[in-house]
């Protein structure tokens, strides 16, 4: 038997090979009597013996390089959960600097935009008195009439942006009424994909009820294998 990796000695090339000379006999069986039957599960009975040789082969020969892989992990594991700390601690306190930016960034576009717009309308003001005391009622009802129009005023952002930091914003969903959603979907109002099965909770319902299960738009499923 052609083996890919080096690890593998005579001995556990001959295992190997022994175990898979049951094979042809597996292909060749056919079943139509009870001693076949019987001649089956002895079959059965062999493959499980060999598949469990093979594995205890193979785990005498894995286990020391997982061992070794343990230790490596558990070297490395410390000094990376120190990193990883600084970095959560970094995070945290950069975000929290960015979004104290932002509202300040806001409150300044706020003011402006009030400030601009005040300044509008008092000049509004000024020109219906004018117009007014020019004895133009009309242009001056009309000024006085018209929405005062002030251009959107944006203020930059601060914050430095860099390739190697930068704050990402994420989004998901966060259900907290099962119930409502439920009702939601039945009613036509959200999408059926906005829940779907707990098969933890289904499949053992199924094996406790079997043909039994009573639950709408549920069947339980029955699968037979040889053990």
């Amino acid at each position: 038997m052609e083996t890919q990796f080096e690890v593998v000695t005579p001995e556990i090339n001959e295992t190997t090979n022994k175990a898979l000379t049951i094979i042809e006999d597996v292909r060749s069986i056919s079943i139509v009597t009870v001693d076949d039957y019987r001649f089956a599960q002895g079959l059965m009975k062999t493959v499980k013996d060999r598949m469990k040789e093979l594995t205890d082969t193979r785990m005498e020969q894995t286990r020391p390089l997982n061992e070794s892989k343990n230790k490596i992990i558990a070297f490395f594991s410390v000094p990376l959960q120190k990193l990883n700390d600084a970095r959560n601690y970094l995070n945290t306190i950069m975000v929290k600097w960015t979004e104290e930016q932002e509202a300040n960034r806001r409150e300044e576009e706020r003011r402006l935009q009030e400030g601009a717009r005040k300044r509008a309308e008092e000049e509004a003001l000024r020109q219906a008195l004018e117009a007014e005391a020019a004895g133009e009622k009309e242009e001056a009802e009309a000024i006085i009439q018209e929405p005062v129009y002030v251009p959107p005023i944006r203020v930059m952002s601060e914050v430095p942006k860099s390739k190697e930091s930068h704050i990402r914003e994420t989004w998901s969903a966060e259900g907290f009424d099962l119930m409502a959603t439920v009702k939601a979907i039945a009613e036509g109002k959200a999408p059926l994909q906005a829940i779907e099965y707990d098969m933890t909770f289904l499949n053992g319902q199924a094996r406790s009820y079997k043909q039994s299960l009573n639950i709408p738009g549920v069947r339980a499923v029955s699968r037979k294998t040889q053990v």
